[in-house]
């Protein structure tokens, strides 16, 4: 049980190193401007860390107050992952109005439709209300995800490194701690301990990809290129973009979006 313990304040500070790092790089290159709800999911995250600390040190892990500021917390870190998702699918897809103008509500579906399955049938009692809602709300990000990584492949659409590894490490993390509350819902209060050592191995990795890919960013300037005419397209664009090219259009007409995005 030591053991534990010990595992878990050195994942802690850990943890707390790497946020801090993330927030300064992100700072010093101005990137909050560029990812202001990641920018903001990290601050969330990083004042999460001293107030668990300070509860389990005043009222004892296993309190009540405990279990409640730690859920309770928890589902506010987790929304404000959920829009940082969000923030990065529109980065990708913000350029194309008539498919984002669908998209972002195909994904909100999808998303609510995971939560509300997760929520409904999570066989839960009022003990495990919040934890059957946090599994619910990692179970709609990383279907999101994968979702919206599916269509930018089908459809050919560029997406850097960088972004492409914050989207991977949120999708692993929300994966992982979807199975974890899973586990956590069977046995409870004696698998809680080790849960959280997992949960925080998981966050490691996860805030270590993040923490590479706002190294590596770089911000692309926005251009507004026209379009050229469609038989131009034919002669070296893959066909899979020729489609992206008539949905956005077509789309754009349906949702009477602003004007079409620019490729």
């Amino acid at each position: 049980m030591l053991h534990i313990d010990l595992i878990q304040r050195v994942l802690w500070l850990v943890i707390i190193g790497l946020q801090v790092a993330i927030l300064l790089i992100m700072t010093g290159r101005r990137l909050y401007r560029n990812f202001p709800a990641v920018y903001c999911y990290l601050l969330i995250g990083l004042a999460q860390s001293p107030l668990m600390y300070f509860v389990y040190q005043a009222k004892g892990y296993e309190s009540w107050a405990a279990y409640w500021t730690a859920w309770v917390s928890q589902g506010v870190v987790v929304l404000a992952r959920w829009t940082a998702v969000c923030e990065l699918c529109h980065t990708i897809l913000g350029p194309f109005r008539g498919v984002w103008a669908l998209t972002w509500r195909v994904l909100a579906v999808i998303g609510a439709t995971a939560l509300s399955v997760a929520v409904i049938f999570g066989g839960h009692d009022y003990t495990r209300l919040i934890n059957t809602f946090d599994l619910g709300l990692e179970f709609s990000i990383a279907t999101v995800l994968v979702a919206f990584f599916a269509f930018t492949r089908f459809y050919d659409i560029g997406v850097s490194p960088a972004l492409r590894s914050m989207g991977i490490a949120f999708c692993m993390y929300s994966c992982l701690r979807a199975f974890n509350d899973t586990v956590l819902q069977t046995f409870l209060r004696n698998y809680a301990k080790t849960w959280s050592v997992v949960d925080g191995v998981t966050y490691v990795s996860t805030l270590t990809l993040v923490c590479a890919a706002v190294y590596v960013y770089q911000a692309q300037p926005a251009q507004a290129v026209n379009l050229l005419p469609g038989g131009t397209y034919a002669a070296f664009v893959p066909q899979a973009n020729e489609r992206l090219i008539a949905l956005n259009e077509h789309l754009r007409q349906i949702l009477k979006g602003p004007t079409g995005g620019k490729v």
